[in-house]
Order: structure tokens, then C-alpha cells, then sequence
């Protein structure tokens, strides 16, 4: 700023000083214009560039540490997945509608840990939130890579989430009926017998098929991983 001050100072003085011929004062005039004019707009450019390289910055930093989340994501997404598969089998076997068929004690033993649990997704979403509320999601120059990232946390993770919500309201009617049921707690012979109702069989069959939520699972899987994909080829270029 104090070199483009001192090249209008000139142009003034030229402008003022009687003893300039005009044609004189014109050229000296043009020249000092030119020379603002081109300190002005490199001063904005580098200014610009400046800015540019460290939004980027901050993107690279975003999407490392986004690759971390996503990697840790995958893990327990996998591993809900296949709770899911688990607890799917479980609740087919206590449903079984084979005529005459009777539930084995030790079979129940077996299927006892995803009988009663309860398996929802923790994302790890926060560094995502942080950098969306900070309005620099639209940093992100790779256009396929910022609206997969969208995707993945506006989309596909609530979705995901409310179709496992909507199952876990299913299995709360199976708990609240083993509650008001069961005589001994923890007592592998009164649960065989509590689960063998009529009423318990219902409920079971109508959980039994976990096949939307292991597919959201899949979906989301898959999206984690192309979004790494993407990134690792971000930085190879």
C-alpha cells in the first residue's frame, strides 16, 4: 500500500507542476496508473493465493483425519453387520414353524448373547459436523469427492440409523414380554420355556428378518470406502 500512495503522489505532482508539457504529463501519468494498477491486482492475487493454499491446507488436514473416522466407522459398521446376521439367526430359530418342533436349551444357550442384545451405530461424525458448520464443505475443489463425503454423513448415516431405531422398537416388545415372563432370570430352562410361547414365537418371527438393515449396512460400508479411495487418489495427484 505505501508504494501505490507514493506512485498517486507522483501522478498528483505531475498533474499540478506548470512546467510539465502536457503530452509529458499524459505519459508519466499512464505510466504511474499502469504501475498501481498492476501492484494493486498482484498484491490481490497473492492475497487470493495465499487464502487459497491455506483453505487448503485445512481441507488436506480434514480429509486425513476424515479417513481415520471413516476407517473406524468401517470397523464397527462391519461388526453391527454382522450382529445383525447373528441376531437375525437367533430370532429364526426361536420362530421356527415346523410343527412339532421344540427349542433346545443348549441351542437357546448359544444364540443367548444376540437374543437380548442391542446394536446401534455411533458415528464418528464430529470432525464432519465441525467442518460443515464452519461453512468449509464447499473447499473441498473435488466435486465427486465433496458430495460422496455429503452423502455419506446426510443421507446414508441417518438412514441407517432409522432403520436400526425401527428394529430395536421390534426387540423392546421382546424384552418388556420376557420381563413380565420370565420366573428366574438367567435361568436357561425358564427362558426356553418363556421363548416356546405362542406369544414369543410372534414377536421373534417379526424380527427374525434383518435383511434391510444388513444391506444399509453394506451401502454404508461401500460408501466409506470409495470416499477413502478418493481421498488416497487426491493425494497421488
Amino acid at each position: 500500500m505505501e508504494h501505490e500512495v507514493k506512485h498517486a503522489l507522483k501522478v498528483y505532482k505531475t498533474v499540478k507542476d506548470p512546467n510539465i508539457a502536457w503530452w509529458h504529463k499524459f505519459r508519466e501519468i499512464a505510466v504511474e496508473i499502469l504501475i498501481i494498477v498492476f501492484a494493486v491486482t498482484l498484491s490481490i492475487w497473492l492475497h487470493d493465493k495465499s487464502e487459497h493454499n491455506h483453505q487448503q491446507a485445512e481441507v488436506n488436514q480434514f480429509l486425513r483425519g476424515l479417513k481415520q473416522d471413516l476407517t473406524s466407522d468401517i470397523v464397527e459398521m462391519q461388526g453391527d453387520r454382522q450382529a445383525f446376521v447373528l441376531t437375525g439367526k437367533a430370532y429364526k430359530y426361536i420362530s421356527n414353524p415346523t410343527p412339532g418342533f421344540k427349542l433346545n436349551k443348549d441351542s437357546i444357550k448359544s444364540h443367548i448373547d444376540y437374543i437380548y442384545n442391542t446394536t446401534t451405530f455411533i458415528s464418528n461424525n464430529g470432525r464432519y459436523e465441525a467442518f460443515k458448520s464452519s461453512g468449509k464443505i464447499g473447499n473441498i475443489e473435488n466435486a465427486d469427492l465433496q458430495y460422496e463425503i455429503t452423502n455419506y454423513y446426510q443421507r446414508l448415516i441417518p438412514s441407517l440409523l432409522l432403520i436400526s431405531n425401527e428394529y430395536l422398537e421390534g426387540k423392546k416388545q421382546l424384552f418388556q414380554y420376557l420381563i413380565q415372563n420370565e420366573k428366574f432370570p438367567n435361568n436357561m430352562d425358564n427362558l426356553t420355556v418363556v421363548l416356546s410361547s405362542n406369544e414369543a414365537k410372534n414377536i421373534c418371527s417379526s424380527i427374525s428378518y434383518v435383511d434391510q438393515e444388513v444391506e444399509r449396512y453394506n451401502t454404508a460400508v461401500k460408501q466409506s470406502q470409495k470416499i477413502i479411495a478418493l481421498i488416497d487418489k487426491s493425494d497421488n495427484n
